[in-house]
C-alpha cells in the first residue's frame, strides 16, 4: 500500500537548497557489468514533483540561476504558460531519469521511481548517491531514513525541505514492507475525516475543529489517514477545496475507491470583483492617518469626500466601520476599501499576530458590506525605528512575504468567506541599502502572494510635472505585473514641501484623468494628526480644485 501523506506546498522561491550546490550536470557514467533499469516519466511523476516546486509565470533567481515554471532552467525577464512548464519539466526529468537509469542496479517501482526522481530533480543524481546505493542493496528502510537527513540548506532545517524528504521517503519505504491491507476494524463505524489543506494556519485549524467537533469529526492532514481502513461507510471532508493538493480527489478515486467526498465550506458565491478595465479610474482619497481615532470618517474628511467629488474611499482597518453608514448616504455607489492595520516587527512577527490583531476591526467592515481588504503596507520597506513594515525583521525577502501573505489571508477566509484580499502597495523607486528592498525583485520574490490575491495595489509618488508622467514617479503603476486582475493605486501623491497645494490640486486632476487600466487611485491624504504637513488635503484648497475636474462645482 503506498502512503503519501500531503503536506506543507511550497513557493519556488523556497523550497530547496538548490541546484547550485547539489544538483550537478547529469553525465552518463556506464557501468557495463550492470544491467540497466527503465526509468520512466510518468503523469504520477511529474504530479508528485509539481506539488513541492509550486509554478512560477514569471523567470525568478534562484541561488546561483534563473529558473521558471515548476524550477526549471530560464532566463531573465522570461514568461511562460502551464502548459509550456510542465512540458518542460518533463523534458528536464528526462534527463535525470537516464542518470539514474545508468545507477540503479534493480528495477524500481512506480513509487520507487517517484521518489528516486524527485530527490534527483531537487538535489541532482550525484547529489543522492548513497541512497541509490542503499536501494540497490536492496536496503530501502535505510534508503528512506538516510533521505530525510537531506532537508538542510545554508545549514537550517527547512520545514518545505522536510515536508518534501518525508513523502518520498515514505513511497521508499512502504515498498520494504509487507502489504498488510486497509486494515479491518474491530466493528464497523461511521468514520467523517475533515481533511486540512496542507497550508492552513493554527487559526484555521482552530475554527475548523470547532465545526468538526460539533459533528464528531476527525481532524487531521493526511490524507492516507482519511482514507485507510475497511470501514463500510467513509467519508472526506475537504477543507477549503479550493487550496487542495491538485487531483486530489482523482487520487483518493485511485488510492481509497468507495471514500465520499464533500467540501467545507460549501461554494459561496463571490462578491463581485471591480471590473479590470474602466473608462476612467475612480476618483479616490485615503482616510485619515490616525484611523480617526477609532471613530467613523471624520466630519472634516466627509466635507473633502463631498466638495472633491469622490466615489471611492480608503480606510485603515482601526477606523470605526461606521464610516460605511456615512459614505453610503452621501454616494449609495461608493467604492469602499480597507487596509488591514497593524505593526509586523519583531515583537509582532508572525502572520497569526497580525491576524488577531485585525480581525476584530476587519469582520466589522466586512459585517457592514466592505469586501475589499490591502493586506498591509509597504512590506519592502524598512522604517529608521524599525517599528514597522516588517522588511529585515521579519521577511528577509519577497518570499518569505508571501508565505507570510498566504497565510494571514487563509487564516482571515473563514471569517469573512467573500472577501477579496489585495496584494500591498510597495514602496516604489530604486534599492537603498537597509531601507527599501528593490520593489520589482520584492515582486517577482513574492509572485506566489501576486497569484494568490485577489487584486493588485501600488503607490505611486513625484514632486514634479515630469515625474508625474514618469515610469519612476506617478507612472511607477504600469511597471507592476498584474496578469489582467484589477490594480488599484492606494497611496499617491506629490510630498514636495516646495510645491504649493493648489498646484497639487491640479496635478491630482490630470493625474486622475491620465489613468489608464486601473480601477482606483487614493490621493493621500485626508487629515493627520502630525507626519503629512506636506500631503493632507485638510486646510487646503485640493478638494475644491479637485471637484472641479468636470467643469462642475459640487
Amino acid at each position: 500500500m503506498t502512503r503519501v501523506t500531503w503536506c506543507g506546498l511550497t513557493h519556488p522561491h523556497d523550497r530547496h537548497p538548490r541546484r547550485g550546490r547539489f544538483r550537478a550536470a547529469v553525465r552518463p557514467v556506464r557501468h557495463p557489468a550492470r544491467s540497466l533499469a527503465a526509468v520512466n516519466v510518468s503523469d504520477e511523476v511529474v504530479a508528485f514533483i509539481k506539488q513541492f516546486e509550486g509554478f512560477s509565470s514569471h523567470a525568478y533567481w534562484d541561488v546561483s540561476r534563473w529558473s521558471i515554471g515548476h524550477g526549471t532552467v530560464s532566463f531573465e525577464g522570461e514568461k511562460i504558460t502551464r502548459e509550456v512548464a510542465t512540458e518542460r519539466l518533463k523534458t528536464e526529468l528526462a534527463g535525470f531519469a537516464a542518470g539514474l537509469q545508468n545507477r540503479l542496479t534493480f528495477q524500481p517501482t512506480d513509487t520507487q521511481t517517484t521518489a528516486l526522481l524527485s530527490a534527483a530533480f531537487n538535489l541532482g543524481v550525484v547529489g543522492i548517491r548513497p541512497i541509490i546505493e542503499l536501494c540497490n542493496d536492496n536496503d530501502f528502510q535505510a534508503a528512506a531514513d538516510l533521505l530525510r537527513e537531506y532537508d538542510h540548506a545554508g545549514g537550517k532545517r527547512l520545514q518545505a525541505l522536510t515536508c518534501r524528504r518525508d513523502a518520498e521517503a515514505q513511497l521508499l519505504e512502504t515498498e520494504g514492507r509487507p502489504d498488510m491491507g486497509y486494515g479491518a476494524p474491530r466493528i464497523q463505524y461511521e468514520r467523517s475525516y475533515w481533511l486540512m489543506p496542507p497550508d492552513a494556519s493554527d487559526v484555521e485549524f482552530a475554527e475548523v475543529a470547532k465545526v468538526a467537533f460539533g459533528l464528531r469529526g476527525t481532524l487531521g492532514f493526511s490524507a492516507d489517514d482519511a482514507g485507510i481502513g475497511d470501514l463500510d461507510d467513509k467519508s472526506v471532508v475537504l477543507v477549503y477545496p479550493k487550496r487542495q493538493p491538485a487531483g486530489i480527489k482523482e487520487w483518493f478515486a485511485t488510492h481509497y475507491p468507495g471514500v465520499q467526498m464533500s467540501e467545507y465550506p460549501n461554494i459561496v458565491p463571490v462578491a463581485p470583483r471591480p471590473p479590470v478595465s474602466q473608462t476612467k479610474a475612480l476618483v479616490g482619497l485615503h482616510g485619515s492617518a490616525d484611523g480617526s481615532w477609532g471613530h467613523g470618517v471624520l466630519p472634516d474628511t466627509v466635507q473633502l469626500i463631498k466638495q472633491a467629488k469622490i466615489t471611492a474611499y480608503k480606510a485603515l482597518s482601526n477606523e470605526s466601520a461606521d464610516t460605511v453608514k456615512v459614505l453610503r448616504s452621501i454616494d449609495p455607489d461608493m467604492f469602499i476599501m480597507v487596509r488591514l492595520f497593524s505593526k509586523v516587527n519583531r515583537e509582532n512577527p508572525s502572520a497569526a499576530a497580525f491576524v488577531e490583531a485585525v480581525l476584530e476591526d476587519a469582520v466589522k467592515w466586512y459585517n457592514s458590506g466592505v469586501r475589499h481588504y490591502e493586506v498591509h503596507n509597504e512590506p519592502n520597506l524598512k522604517l529608521a525605528d524599525e517599528s514597522g513594515e516588517g522588511m529585515w525583521t521579519v521577511w528577509h525577502d519577497g518570499a518569505e512575504f508571501a508565505t507570510w501573505f498566504r497565510q494571514v489571508t487563509n487564516a482571515l477566509k473563514p471569517h469573512m468567506p467573500d472577501a477579496l484580499f489585495g496584494y500591498p502597495g510597495l514602496s516604489p523607486g530604486w534599492s537603498v541599502n537597509n531601507v527599501r528592498y528593490d520593489p520589482i525583485r520584492f515582486l517577482e520574490e513574492s509572485r506566489q502572494a501576486v497569484d494568490q490575491a485577489d487584486f493588485i495595489c501600488t503607490h505611486c509618488y513625484w514632486t514634479t510635472p515630469a515625474e508625474m508622467h514618469s515610469d519612476d514617479g506617478g507612472q511607477w503603476y504600469r511597471r507592476v505585473p498584474h496578469a489582467g486582475k484589477p490594480l488599484m493605486i492606494t497611496e499617491f501623491s506629490n510630498p514636495s514641501h516646495d510645491v504649493d497645494k493648489h498646484e497639487k490640486g491640479k496635478q491630482y486632476v490630470d493625474y486622475y484623468a491620465s489613468l489608464e487600466n486601473v480601477h482606483s487611485a487614493y490621493s493621500f491624504l485626508s487629515t493627520a494628526s502630525s507626519g503629512f504637513d506636506a500631503e493632507t488635503w485638510h486646510g487646503s484648497d485640493i478638494a475644491h480644485t479637485v471637484g472641479q475636474r468636470d467643469g462642475k462645482t459640487a
